[in-house]
């Protein structure tokens, strides 16, 4: 039994690679609107990995693309007061990855957090859940203009470190060795993370580098085309430590592929 949960728990790790997240937070004049988060996992990949750790025919505990509303529910509770589900529905992709698509509804953006990083709580991937992480938000404000126009304001936590911090070591994985960026090349085969804001009219004036009619690029990373370019990828990782904040690291990444990050403030004025 105690082989069986730890074979899962090291399963529920190892499948961050296997996981394509996306967010798009809908924004009205009035600052109401909705998230809709989708969180798929390359399910092939999840039961290659079972049975690589002598699970045999076993299957992960919770069959992708079930929709569990009580897991749903708690997290809107943790996004913010107001939040509340509104509704899920199984997703399948071309390409093996199932999933869900969770709609929630809040009704003032300056209460809602939104998690930068992806996790699975409160997603139906596999039937694993990881523990919410309440120290890296996306937090909004909005402001009216007097002209009938109004300011989303989205803040990025951009992880700055005091001066008396102690350095993190630099590390990670061993770019140099061709059978260590192969097996990350196998691991995070489709694995994406995106969070766009889309605003309810046109944009008027925004500093954000990413735009796409009415919608902002606030993250996006596609591991796959990221690690296409490994010359590029080895410079970054010997340049700048894990702890790099967000303005360190924009400056290194205007040409990295599979890469998008604005300034940690975006400010977008619509109407």
């Amino acid at each position: 039994m105690f082989a069986k949960v730890t074979a899962i728990a090291i399963a529920a790790a190892l499948c961050t690679g296997c996981l394509r997240s996306s967010t798009v937070i809908k924004v009205k004049a009035d600052g109401s609107g909705t998230v809709e988060q989708t969180m798929l996992m390359n399910l092939a990949f999840v039961k290659g990995m079972f049975g690589g750790m002598g699970q045999g025919g076993a299957q992960p505990p919770q069959a992708p693309g079930t929709i569990n509303e009580a897991d749903m529910k708690r997290t809107a509770e943790r996004m913010g007061e107001g939040v509340t589900f509104v509704s899920a529905t199984p997703v399948k992709a071309p390409d093996g990855f199932e999933g869900s698509t969770a709609i929630y509804a809040f009704t003032d953006i300056s209460k809602l957090r939104v998690d930068q990083d992806p996790n699975l709580s409160g997603s139906t991937s596999g039937g694993f859940s990881t523990p919410p992480k309440n120290g890296n938000p996306v937090t909004f404000a909005m402001a009216k203009g007097t002209d009938g126009s109004s300011t989303l304001t989205v803040t990025v936590n951009d992880k700055p470190k005091s001066a008396d911090a102690p350095k993190t070591p630099q590390g990670g994985p061993d770019m140099d060795n061709p059978q260590m960026m192969e097996m990350m090349k196998t691991m995070f085969k489709g694995f994406k993370v995106g969070i766009d804001v889309e605003v309810a009219g046109k944009i008027l004036k925004t500093n954000a580098d990413h735009v796409a009619g009415s919608r902002v690029t606030l993250l996006e990373m596609d591991m796959e085309a990221l690690l296409q370019d490994e010359a590029k990828l080895k410079q970054v990782q010997k340049m700048l430590g894990p702890d790099a904040s967000i303005s360190e690291l924009k400056p290194y990444l205007k040409d990295v592929k599979g890469l998008k990050i604005n300034d940690p403030v975006v400010t977008i004025a619509f109407r």
